[in-house]
């Protein structure tokens, strides 16, 4: 990614009482949020390779700031042994306002739950763009909230 101001890097940790092994198969098969997200994810559609492996890319359905939107991102990591996922947008909304954008989803076990980093690699396509701390924050806490509450 370039270097420049347009060029940007978002982290956020939250804290889930579920295991870190939960968390990780909720986001490296990502059909199941939309059944514990169902108001936020509408549907999670694999369009090439096999759920669960490194290079497959979905399509996420899903409602932002009052609009219906979608991106198509590949799953470009899925790592199994620390629990990290990267999705990479390559088509959709996002990159109508963003030259490239990477979520990085990473979970560590912490007690009887998981600490989750959640972090968003960017490029704008000018600078009038705001950062995207809103999509982080849905990322980071409210899609992490639901999967707690779905084991309650």
């Amino acid at each position: 990614m370039a270097q420049s101001s347009l060029c940007g890097r978002l982290s956020g940790e939250y804290e889930i009482k579920v295991s870190a092994d939960k968390c990780f198969q909720f986001w490296s098969l990502p059909y199941h949020l939309a059944n514990v997200c169902p108001k936020m994810i509408n549907k999670v559609d694999l369009i090439e390779g096999e759920w669960g492996k490194p290079g497959c890319v979905i399509v996420w359905d899903y409602n932002f700031g009052g609009e219906r939107v979608s991106v198509k991102e590949k799953m470009e990591v899925i790592d199994y042994d620390n629990k990290r996922v990267e999705f990479t947008a390559i088509e959709g909304n996002l990159l109508q306002a963003f030259k490239s954008f990477k979520l990085i989803v990473a979970f560590t076990s912490k007690g009887k739950g998981c600490s989750s980093v959640c972090s968003l690699e960017y490029e704008k396509l000018n600078e009038n763009i705001p950062d995207p701390t809103e999509i982080l924050d849905v990322v980071d806490m409210d899609v992490n909230k639901a999967i707690e509450a779905s084991f309650n």
